[in-house]
């Protein structure tokens, strides 16, 4: 009789496969909410440069007019 036959299930994955999938799923599911307004509303304002910011310091990012400057003195 093939209609009292059991269904067969889906083929067992290894733990490491299986938990890997499950923390991918939660990590796509962890803060839609948030993530649905931030994309709708834009990311919150926060400061570019915060007090004690010295343009001059020698690890400060250099600006455009540095950098094309720069590119100038090197070709000559």
């Amino acid at each position: 009789m093939r209609g009292d036959e059991a269904m067969l299930r889906a083929p067992m994955v290894s733990a490491t496969q299986q938990t890997s999938r499950i923390r991918q799923r939660k990590a796509r599911r962890e803060g839609t909410v948030r993530k649905r307004y931030e994309r709708a509303h834009g990311t919150p304002k926060f400061p570019v440069h915060l007090p004690g910011y010295d343009p001059s310091a020698p690890d400060a990012p250099k600006t455009a007019t540095q950098s094309t400057a720069a590119q100038t003195d090197a070709k000559k």
